[in-house]
Formats: structure tokens, sequence, C-alpha cells
């Protein structure tokens, strides 16, 4: 069969492909383990350590194609319903440009090292969403809490923004915006402010915590909104403390920093309030969003959360219960002042906000 390695009636001799090599020994001597000898000049054989290296180099090379099927096979329709997996190479016609496409996707798997992570650690396969092959490689850094980065996800991951870092010598480099320390990313040169007013208004009605929140802490997000020229849209505000017979899913929910308005969560936005709340997934937004944070902290604010998926990335915690603590309104405030993911992962903080806290 023209094309196939197929197995000779005679390894490693002339017919295979990989002959063997001949080596006639001189001397009397006997095969490892065996108490057979050979006379003097009479003993040849045949080496086959050659062959068997060309033939096992093969079935490498065939694991290499195997894999690079596999990883057309996971680029199917997330529908698990059809029960068959649906490649593109069935869908897209294979022209000369969707061929380039491909070779250029390819390449970039490989520059990136998304293809080390994921050939790293299995995954899912069968689920083909962008959140499976994060948990791959999950982000983020620890501020002061006991945070890990155990898997590095590649700068520009799953489309991710990044920011330019300037090596100093000439260099430059793509990090991911979580990894950025605050100097990084103000030496990037993006945009520090909006076009925005610097409004603040609640848009927490109908919510669990519907309450206003501290006039002290409305001045902070003033400052903050002011100084980043955003709009301040307040989701989350101010809840029943329990001593003052608050329900739990009622009139309250979650974090008693909020008790009695002294936390507070917000989206901000640079163009005004009909435009698009603003991710720290952008590089661009994620610059404003940072001006904004930081002119909070200068203000008052003693604990922000933000970043690595906390409130989707768009919501940005800012509270001064510590100071609530201090004047006897609330009691068991913890004395972190920075986190920032989702779910269990919550301590993980972006770099950028360690740096805005703890300064």
């Amino acid at each position: 069969m023209t094309g196939i390695n197929v197995t000779p009636t005679t390894p490693n001799t002339t017919d295979s492909g990989h002959p063997g090599n001949s080596m006639t020994h001189t001397a009397v001597d006997a095969h490892e383990g065996s108490t057979v000898t050979s006379n003097a000049d009479e003993h040849s054989h045949v080496h086959f350590d050659d062959g068997y290296k060309l033939h096992f180099g093969e079935i490498a090379s065939l694991f290499e194609d195997l894999q690079a099927d596999i990883r057309i096979i996971t680029d199917r329709a997330t529908t698990q319903t059809k029960g068959n997996y649906t490649r593109d190479a069935d869908t897209i016609a294979p022209n000369a440009a969707n061929i380039a496409l491909q070779a250029a996707a390819e390449v970039n798997y490989q520059a990136s090292g998304v293809l080390t992570q994921l050939n790293a650690r299995p995954t899912n396969f069968a689920d083909t969403t962008s959140e499976n092959y994060a948990t791959v490689q999950g982000g983020g850094t620890s501020g002061n809490y006991a945070g890990s980065d155990q898997y590095e996800r590649p700068a520009g991951y799953g489309g991710a923004s990044t920011v330019i870092i300037d090596n100093g010598d000439g260099t430059t480099t793509a990090q991911r915006t979580n990894d950025t320390t605050l100097a990084q990313l103000e030496a990037a040169g993006l945009a520090t402010t909006g076009s925005a007013t610097g409004n603040v208004k609640y848009g927490n009605q109908g919510k669990i915590r519907n309450r206003p929140i501290q006039q002290a802490l409305m001045d902070i997000l003033i400052a903050g909104a002011n100084a980043a020229s955003v709009d301040v849209l307040i989701t989350s505000g101010g809840q029943v403390s329990a001593k003052d017979g608050g329900i739990n899913g009622r009139t309250r929910t979650g974090s008693n920093r909020h008790d009695n308005g002294f936390a507070s969560d917000v989206v901000i936005y640079k163009d005004g309030f009909q435009g698009q709340e603003l991710s720290s997934k952008s590089a661009t937004d994620l610059s404003i969003m940072v001006a904004f944070m930081k002119a909070c902290k200068a203000a008052g604010a003693t604990a922000i959360g933000q970043g690595n998926k906390y409130m989707g990335d768009t919501g940005i915690h800012v509270d001064i219960a510590l100071t609530g603590q201090s004047a006897g309104q609330l009691t068991k405030i913890s004395t972190s002042s920075f986190w920032g993911g989702k779910g269990a992962k919550r301590s993980l903080a972006p770099q950028y906000l360690a740096d805005i806290m703890v300064a």
C-alpha cells in the first residue's frame, strides 16, 4: 500500500528500507546471557538498533499527526446534542485564504505557549468553551492573601487584552493585565481619563442592598469619578445589619462590610451612562479604572476589590468598613485591604491593585 509503513517480512533488511548494520567479530565471544560462543573470525551478526530507531521515529511522527487531528476535532460546535464532532474542516471551504488563516492561527498558538499549556494539562475536550480552557491555566497573583498563580496563562490567552511593557533595552513585552504592576501600567502611556462629567448615581433599586451609602463613602466615589472623568453607577449599596434585624436573603446578603452603607459595589463609564461599562479585560479600560481606584484610595477608601474575574471584571468594590468599625458601627471586619478573583479564588488580587493599596 503506497504511502503506508508496512512491516517487512524480514525486519531491518534492505526490503524494509532500514537495513541493519553488519559487524564481524574477530575473536571468540558470547552473547550476553548466553553460554553459546562463536569461533574466531566466524561471528557475524546484524545490529538492529538503527532500524528500530527509525521505526520508532515514524511512530512518534504518527502520534504528532494524531495530536494535530485532535486539535482540529476539538474546534467544533459547542452543542453536544448532535452527538458528533463538527470540525471547521467539514464546514469551511479549503481555499487558499482559509488555509493561510489556519496556518497563522497554529503558529500563534504555538508561539504564545497555549499549546504547551494544553498539552501539559489535559482538559475536558467535550467542553469547547473558553471558560473550560481557562481552567487549565488559572490566572492571577496574590496580594496580602494566600493566592496562587500555578498555571501561568500566557499573555493574550483567549483573545485577552495585554499591556505592552517597555523592557528598557529597546524591546517590549506583551503582558497580561492582571500581572501588570502599577508602575508598568502607568509607563505604558495609556489614557487615564474618560470624557464623562463625574456623575455618581444609585442603580441599586430593587436590590437586597438597596440602601444609601455613607456620605463619606459617597464623597470618595465622587473624588474618584472626577479624577478619572468617569460616571459611576452604584449597583450595590447599604444593607440592614444583623443586629438591627437584617434578614439574610431579604434585607442583607454576603459581607457585613455593606452594613449601614459603609461599602458599595460600582461600575464606571468613560463616555457617560449611555456607554459601555469599563472592563479590566481591556488594557485601555483598565488604565482608567486604575486611575479611579487610585483616587478612591487617596480620598480615604480602606479596601478595594477588583479584577481577575471578580464581579465579572467590571464591578469594583469600594468601602470604608474599617472606619465604620473604628466608630463602633461595624464589627468583625477583616483587615484585608484588597482582593480579586472569583468564587473560592477571591485571594487572586491583580498586581496593580496590590500596588495601589499598599502604597
